[in-house]
């Protein structure tokens, strides 16, 4: 019952702040409607003009070759790649294995 009483009031709120007439539409002005009157004549003297097309370039100039080979991001990823591996192989190499193993038997 509470539900319903509630859900009846604020419909009952949303309606009533719906039908209150705006501060613009409460009051007249005679030169708004004169406004519109010429607005509506004029309108309808002027021809309408038929849409243009808009001028699209898509001419695409490429002269020269495309640069260096080291400003290219695959040969960049390439060399990256081949520091860190002889990074690795020299670590490798300066730790060693550590001498020989001994194994008892």
């Amino acid at each position: 019952m509470r539900t319903l009483m509630l859900t009846l009031a604020i419909l009952g709120g949303a309606l009533t702040l719906s039908l209150q007439p705006t501060s613009s539409s409460s009051t007249f002005s005679p030169g708004a409607a004169i406004g519109v009157a010429t607005l509506n004549a004029s309108a309808a003297i002027q021809d309408p003009q038929p849409p243009q097309k808009p001028i699209i370039n898509v001419e695409v100039k490429r002269e020269g070759g495309g640069g260096q080979w080291y400003t290219n991001p695959t040969w960049v990823a390439i060399g990256a790649i081949a520091a860190v591996l002889v990074i690795l192989l020299v670590v490798l190499a300066a730790r060693g294995s550590g001498g020989t193993t001994v194994l008892r038997g």
